[in-house]
């Protein structure tokens, strides 16, 4: 009985907080969304200053009133300068990284005021990744959440806590937060069997490799006999031994644009983004430029570092959207 009602508090509770403070690119910190309650210190605090107010009372001793008074003016500067840590003060999302499905990544926050001043050190609460520590002595700081990425697709910071015990302790300033700031994951490269393909791994890597030769100046490609126009520097002058002219030719081979083609898969869409992850890692580690094409999506071949994000932000954005 006690467990259903607790559920039902903590649903009620959710509830209220979704619709009092909603998903936002950012957010700036006031009075009605600020909560201040005493930490265990600032409670037994509380209990010693009402204690000592009682034996002034009871004794009509001055000096127990002073103490008594003291006690209290140290609580209120308490909560007036832990209040005054989070009140103004601005959360902004930065972004994210792009990482592989199943590993850590990471969203950063910018916390930002308009004044400078020492707000001490600030947490970001969460169960997934514990308490944050940030030290904002000025007026901006950078804060980074790091986020498992269970899923393909935008992964997102849950609703946490922030708070601020500076610079007594007695007390704590809280604030929940849905800041809407998201990282990606690109899903896991996953070798599959391309239409064409035999499946077999040599075939595949000279399927990869494939080139296309053209008329060139560095490598040795074969020997012809002489015509008027030939380079005199290209005579092949073994060949006077048997009296032949002959003049020796070169070539260059060139590596050919390959696509990676949406078509190219006869599986489910998710294992279609898992294998183009695969070929396209395969190609960006030959060196070799590759476009994909994917339905609504098509990026030029390209390749290098930058080209390869690209294809895996476009694979992890895939049916999400930007």
């Amino acid at each position: 009985m006690f467990s259903a009602i607790h559920r039902w508090g903590r649903k009620r509770y959710e509830a209220w907080i979704e619709g009092r403070l909603p998903l936002q690119e950012s957010v700036t910190l006031d009075h009605s969304r600020i909560v201040i309650v005493p930490t265990r210190q600032g409670l037994m605090l509380l209990i010693i200053a009402i204690s000592v107010l009682l034996l002034a009372i009871n004794f009509e001793s001055a000096l127990n009133y002073a103490l008594t008074f003291w006690l209290i003016a140290m609580l209120w500067v308490a909560v007036y300068m832990t209040y005054g840590n989070l009140s103004g003060l601005k959360i902004s999302a930065l972004g994210g990284t792009l990482v592989q499905t199943g590993d850590i990544a990471e969203v950063r926050l910018r916390l930002s005021s308009a004044k400078e001043t020492n707000r001490g050190t600030l947490e970001a609460i969460h169960s997934e990744w514990g308490a944050i520590q940030v030290n904002m002595t000025g007026s901006e700081a950078v804060i980074t959440l790091p986020l498992m990425a269970y899923n393909r697709g935008p992964i997102r910071p849950p609703r946490f806590r922030l708070e601020s015990r500076f610079p007594f302790g007695l007390v704590v300033a809280w604030s929940h937060l849905l800041i809407d700031s998201k990282a990606w994951a690109y899903p896991e490269p996953i070798q599959t069997p391309r239409r064409g393909d035999t499946g077999d791994s040599e075939d595949d890597k000279q399927h990869i490799d494939d080139h296309f030769i053209k008329q060139g100046s560095e490598d040795f490609h074969s020997i012809k006999p002489y015509q008027p126009g030939d380079s005199i520097r290209r005579l092949h002058w073994p060949g006077f031994s048997r009296d032949q002219i002959m003049v020796k030719t070169f070539s260059d081979y060139q590596a050919s644009d390959e696509w990676i083609e949406w078509s190219q898969f006869d599986v489910a869409d998710e294992l279609k983004l898992s294998a183009i992850a695969y070929y396209s890692q395969e190609y960006f580690q030959d060196s070799k430029p590759f476009g994909v094409r994917m339905p609504d999506v098509e990026l030029p071949p390209e390749k290098g570092v930058e080209h390869l994000q690209r294809v895996r932000r476009a694979l992890a954005e895939y049916g999400h959207g930007q």
